[in-house]
């Protein structure tokens, strides 16, 4: 791994994962590392395209459970390059790593708005791209101009928004390397756009557990139902299996109370699907992503 050190990427064997997710849950990484240009990525790739092992690109840590006993192979995280936002006109071209609420914020400072309702959604650029995150208000989908990959062989290309499949909580992007993303916004005055967020922040602070160990929610909405109200009107809001627990305040939401292993949230979660199956009928699709399991 030197060759990859001299170029100025950081190189870490066997670092914990729970340093880097927001359940503070996961076991070591066979190598993980930060890559800070696209033109590193590309030798990275290029290096390591031989190599045949499994290749993750991390982006906030949220929406996944990491395996307890680990990950094998690279475990990516773009910063550096792919956390600036450049503007022109209307529009906001991202990097991957740019964190939601960081991208904005920034948008509200040049008086470009509707993207406000993300701004609680607890992930990067890239990672809210693969699954088309959002809220009940706005999916990220809704705003792509186009994106621009990276193949493993280190080849540029920019993609249209036209050219990508947009789903709840998923999208045709899902497995491409994604790079940057340009969105198409609205001039707005900074002021309406500043007084919007606050109100979703405020409505995220009064709904949602903040603060906490979570991952966001944890199971996709089935068609005509709310999974959080399931989930509460089957009584397991609050309920907990070792350190995970179904959040008390939101019940699409489970925290880590200290110490949770992922065998814990997925031991959960089943309970979770089993339960409501048996009381309604209707089978929970999870949102979050098991990584390593």
């Amino acid at each position: 791994m030197k060759e990859l050190e001299e170029l100025g990427i950081i190189v870490k064997e066997n670092e914990p994962m729970s340093k880097h997710t927001t359940l503070a849950i996961g076991g070591p990484a066979e190598w993980y590392l930060e890559i800070f240009s696209l033109e590193q990525l590309k030798i990275f790739l290029s290096i390591t395209h031989s190599k045949k092992k499994a290749l993750f690109f991390l982006g906030a840590g949220s929406n996944i459970l990491v395996s307890d006993q680990g990950l094998d192979g690279f475990i990516v995280r773009l910063l550096g390059e792919f956390e600036m936002v450049s503007f022109s006109g209307s529009c906001a071209r991202a990097g991957a790593g740019v964190f939601l609420p960081t991208l904005i914020k920034k948008c509200a400072e040049q008086g470009l708005g509707g993207a406000e309702a993300l701004v609680g959604v607890p992930g990067t650029v890239g990672g809210a791209l693969m699954m088309n995150a959002g809220t009940r208000d706005l999916e990220i989908g809704t705003l792509v101009k186009s994106v621009e990959i990276v193949s493993l062989q280190g080849i540029e290309n920019k993609i249209d928004s036209k050219q990508i499949n947009f789903q709840y909580r998923s999208s045709s992007l899902a497995g491409s390397i994604i790079c940057f993303a340009t969105l198409q916004l609205q001039e707005k005055n900074k002021d309406d756009i500043i007084r919007i967020v606050q109100e979703f922040l405020s409505y995220r602070l009064k709904t949602q557990p903040i603060g906490t160990l979570n991952v966001g929610s944890i199971f996709k909405n089935p068609k005509g139902h709310f999974a959080a109200q399931l989930i509460e009107n089957a009584g397991l809001k609050g309920f907990k299996i070792g350190q995970a627990q179904v959040s008390p305040k939101h019940a699409n939401f489970i925290v880590n109370l200290g110490g949770a292993k992922a065998k814990e949230m997925k031991d959960l979660i089943f309970e979770i699907q089993q339960v409501v199956e048996k009381k309604f009928g209707i089978h929970l699709e999870p949102e979050i992503k098991f990584v390593g399991q």
